[in-house]
């Protein structure tokens, strides 16, 4: 082993510092390689002895050498300690009378330890499989011993060449004389893990992979340990070899497998400066059991001379040394606690490890514990002196149904000799004909069991249902007599159908995961729903199941849709009288429920409360949601998360805040029970007080237009809160709610977290008639409605008409200025306007001279009130005349006349008469610009026009002013009025 002087050099400083060397006792250690060349281990042995004079050995490192070395130490009387040689041969004391090992594995304790292991899981009858060569030979001898020492039989022995492959082992027909004659097989090669490999190989073509066989490998390896045969020589893992592995256990030294030892001794040696690359890996247990090697002697070579009162000649006394090392314990480098047994050898620990395909790890399933008798010597029959104690560490992992061992031998024998077939026939015939009997019956009272549910009456044929869309359904309500603005309120809310010939029905849709099985429950209840019959009840039509993998519950079509529908649409008006009327066909068709036999609603909600057509509540959903709870448990049924819960005409659906605490623990208990439980049920009073209290909250909702929570309080949060039953939000009555002390009152006992203490139903129907008392029938109320709803809807006619006819003219205006008015007129008509030929035209162009140093010189603001003032002087100018002006681009105005409407010759004149007058506007302009502040400035044709007509007018003189486009003009200042009561003021 390269560099084993250096950790020997470790071993002894680390003696001296553990104080077992000290000046009075030190080591010459002295190290050559004995293991090259045949018997070149004797001549260095010979040479140690003779040349150098050395009182003990220390290996050699190979098996080969060590039986000469080991017969020459016993006869020189020096002591060695062999620390790789795992050979049976030499625990013979009375050959090797001076060998101890310090080695974890030996042939002869590993054979102990698979004897050990195959008499604690019960098994008697083994076979061995192994190979031609003296070392199989060897190995399979003290198998055999140990075995017989526990009275283990061996019932077949299968022994392969040496350079035998997987294939020839297959064509040698000796594993079908293994599979006649047993069923647990130990394996030995002499190449552990090439052999082993393809043996397992070899039982998996061969079919012998079953759990009904067991292979025990025993990992003995004489050099190097190598990696394990699933591993590649990448380190990579191999699954199909470790496949072949399935069902051996391989049985080694407890820490085979794991890193426990190798990695503290790694860091002992680098704290002294020999790294792990100085060494070689493969060999590490080597360089362990050399350290422990020297231990051992110096530990021996004091007691020793402790015993002989330092008496320096024992050193010389090899059999007294070895003496001294029998039953000794002590600290190991890095492998605990080293127990040498009665023969000077080290008492193994091993353990049995579980190879799993599926796992990367080897499972340690049983650890093997060395126990020492107390009073022994077995010098003579080379027993140790010790037993192993077993220990499970893990049970039932063998891949059988029971995931316990089989058993050596087949219940019947190997070949089926030891069972009679005859009862096994008679019982297989027998159980054949009740399966058969037993399918026939149960195809039977399925077929008897569907023609029943045929003949229900609430049963409905898929065939018999035309499922029909939101604008079908629209079209057949709009055909009936009594359609309202209000019937199509919640056309789209559920799925429309059409059953047998004219009968709209409402359903819910339930995805079927299976055909569903009624129970006798489930058809008394489906029954009694369709016997169901009140004036505020809404008709159970019947259900469509086992078909199309879905399941749907139909219902009668209420056309003016769901209370939901008309409480949070805002443009329907509800007073107190129809807030009375609703409440009170609520009650009535609660209480019809509650003396009936159906018992309770279970699912009441402002969505169960229909309208029908003369404004009627018609409650549905009633009696169904214990069968939908149970079916869902039962996975015949998947409920969709809209059922309950969602968004309706843009209300929010929350199905859970109707719902009393106590039935969302009850339905949140049944939810998690397992599916073959017991159901847990509710009394019917129970339900009874669950349903008032979520017609408290409808009441409530009805009076107020909202729920019983705080305004903004977010529903998907409280929800969540409520939904497993563990917390429970009371519901309160809102301070903008106007609701009377007396109505509140009843509110808060409907409300009660005990069911016990809220109203009956029919105290509940005497209080609410009389404090929400409504005169007149319903019909009454809804003509009232109705003419109530007349005035709103005229009201608002008339207000989206002026809307209308405001947004009409400003359109007109717009258009008017953005395209000849015939233009305009044929496009209003909805006529195209033709590209058409004028024979002439006149166009006019107007610029302002000099705008750019104009707009240099003026802000923004004075450009645009000085363009705005002009522009609109020159749009009334154009006006008054048959033209039409184009475009105004920055200070440039466009004019034309004679199109779009020919005006023979005139387009000159009317042109002539603008520019004309848009230099009336441009001077006025001019005049703007000169005047200053606070004064009235006038033309000289103004000042003698006013004085001539008007003469109480009193003007003064200017003077001269420059006027772009006119040169030089007189203009006056308006200075003041005076007032005459005569009759000249009348003057025009």
């Amino acid at each position: 082993m390269p560099n084993g002087d250096k950790v020997l050099e470790i071993a002894r400083r680390e003696l001296i510092a553990e104080g077992l060397l000290n000046q009075n006792l030190s080591l010459e250690i002295i190290s050559k390689n004995g293991c090259g060349a045949s018997f070149e281990g004797v001549g260095v042995g010979a040479n140690l002895y003779h040349v150098d004079g050395v009182r003990a050995f220390l290996g050699p490192y190979c098996s080969t050498e060590m039986d000469a070395v080991g017969k020459m130490a016993a006869f020189w009387n020096v002591p060695i300690i062999g620390y790789m040689s795992s050979d049976d041969y030499l625990i013979d004391k009375t050959i090797y009378r001076t060998l101890a090992r310090i080695s974890m594995r030996t042939t002869n304790s590993l054979a102990k330890a698979v004897a050990a292991l195959v008499k604690h899981y019960g098994w008697h009858r083994i076979a061995i499989v192994t190979n031609t060569g003296a070392l199989a030979f060897e190995r399979s001898t003290a198998f055999e011993n140990a075995f017989k020492v526990e009275n283990i039989t061996v019932v077949h022995k299968v022994m392969f060449s040496e350079s035998a492959d997987h294939k020839e082992m297959l064509e040698s027909g000796l594993l079908n004389d293994l599979k006649n004659n047993a069923r647990i097989i130990i394996c030995m090669f002499s190449s552990t893990r090439e052999l082993t490999r393809e043996f397992m190989q070899a039982t998996y073509l061969a079919e012998m992979n079953t759990h009904e066989y067991v292979y025990l490998l025993p990992w003995l390896q004489a050099g190097p340990k190598d990696v394990m045969p699933w591993l590649g020589a990448d380190g990579l893992l191999l699954q199909k070899v470790k496949d072949h592995y399935e069902n051996a256990i391989i049985i080694d030294d407890v820490n085979g497998f794991d890193d426990l030892l190798v990695t503290p001794f790694v860091k002992k040696i680098e704290a002294y400066g020999l790294k792990a690359a100085d060494i070689d890996m493969g060999s590490i247990y080597g360089y362990l059991h050399l350290y422990d090697a020297l231990k051992l002697y110096v530990l021996a070579l004091r007691r020793s001379l402790e015993l002989s009162n330092g008496n320096e000649s024992v050193v010389d006394d090899g059999w007294q040394m070895w003496n001294h090392m029998r039953r000794l314990s002590f600290a190991g480098a890095a492998s605990g606690t080293i127990q040498m047994d009665d023969l000077a050898e080290r008492a193994p620990y091993y353990a049995a490890f579980y190879v799993s395909p599926s796992r990367t790890e080897l499972m340690k399933v049983v650890t093997m514990n060395p126990v020492l008798f107390e009073k022994c010597n077995e010098l003579a029959n080379n027993n140790g002196c010790f037993d192993l104690q077993m220990t499970d560490m893990i049970t039932g992992f063998w891949p059988s149904v029971t995931g316990q061992q089989p058993p050596d031998e087949p219940s019947c024998g190997f070949r089926g000799e030891k069972c009679d077939y005859t009862v096994i026939i008679a019982i297989f015939t027998t159980a054949l004909t009740l399966i058969i009997f037993s399918i026939s019956a149960f195809f039977c009272h399925r077929r008897w069991q569907r023609k029943r549910l045929e003949r229900m009456p609430w049963h409905i044929l898929r065939q018999d249902m035309n499922i029909i869309d939101e604008e079908q359904a629209k079209s057949i309500l709009s055909l009936g007599s009594a359609n309202t603005k209000f019937s199509n309120l919640s056309v789209g809310v559920k799925p429309n159908a059409i059953v047998g010939n004219n009968l709209h029905a409402a359903f819910h849709r339930y995805t079927q995961n299976r055909p569903i099985v009624f129970t006798k429950l489930d058809l008394t209840v489906l029954m009694q729903m369709k016997q169901a019959v009140h004036d505020n009840i809404n008709p159970f039509i019947g259900m469509a199941f086992n078909e199309k993998e879905e399941m749907l519950i139909v219902w009668k079509f209420c056309s003016r849709g769901t209370l939901q529908d008309i409480i949070y649409n805002e443009n329907v008006k509800l007073d107190t009288k129809f807030h009375g009327a609703f409440i009170r066909d609520i009650i009535l068709g609660l209480e019809y429920l509650h003396s009936s036999r159906i018992g309770y609603h279970g699912s009441l909600t402002p969505w169960a409360c229909l309208i029908d057509r003369n404004w009627a509540i018609k409650l549905t959903d009633f009696g169904i949601a214990d069968c939908i709870q149970r079916w869902e448990r039962q996975q015949f049924i998947a409920v969709a998360s809209d059922i309950e819960e969602g968004e309706i005409n843009g209300v929010q659906k929350t199905g859970i805040l109707y719902c009393a605490p106590e039935r969302l623990r009850n339905k949140e208990a049944n939810k998690r029970r397992a599916a073959d439980s017991v159901w847990l049920k509710q009394s019917n009073t129970e339900r009874c007080m669950s349903d008032i209290y979520s017609c408290g909250i409808i009441m409530y909702e009805i009076l107020a237009r909202a729920l019983p929570f705080p305004e903004g309080e977010d529903l998907v949060e409280l929800v969540e809160l409520l939904r497993d039953g563990s917390k429970v939000v009371h519901p309160t009555i809102q301070k903008n709610a106007s609701i009377t002390p007396e109505v509140a009152f009843l509110f808060s006992e409907c409300w009660d977290e005990r069911p016990e203490a809220r109203p009956s139903i029919r105290r509940l129907r005497l209080m609410t008639e009389l404090h929400l008392k409504t005169k007149g029938s319903l019909v009454d109320q809804m003509m009232m409605m109705m003419e109530q709803y007349a005035n709103n809807l005229e009201k608002l006619v008339q207000e989206r008409t002026g809307l209308l006819e405001e947004a009409n003219a400003r359109a007109d205006k717009l258009l008017a200025q953005l395209l000849p008015k015939y233009v305009a007129n044929e496009l209003k008509m909805g006529r195209s306007v033709p590209p058409k030929m004028f024979a002439s035209a006149t166009i006019l162009f107007s610029d302002i001279v000099g705008f750019t140093k104009l707009c240099s010189a003026s802000t923004p603001l004075e450009i645009v009130n000085f363009l705005n003032g002009i522009y609109s002087g020159f749009d009334e100018c154009v006006r008054k005349h048959q033209a039409y002006k184009v475009e105004t681009i920055g200070d440039a105005y466009m004019v034309v006349s004679g199109v779009p409407e020919e005006n023979g010759t005139k387009h000159i004149m009317h042109i002539a008469d603008i520019a004309l007058e848009m230099r009336s506007v441009n001077m006025a302009s001019r005049m703007e610009s000169t005047g200053i502040p606070d004064m009235i400035q006038m033309s000289e044709a103004a000042k003698d026009l006013l004085i001539k007509r008007y003469p109480n007018y009193s003007v003064s003189l200017r003077g001269n002013i420059e006027v772009k486009g006119k040169g030089s003009c007189t203009t006056y200042w308006l200075e003041d009025k005076t007032i005459h009561t005569n009759a000249e003021e009348s003057v025009v």
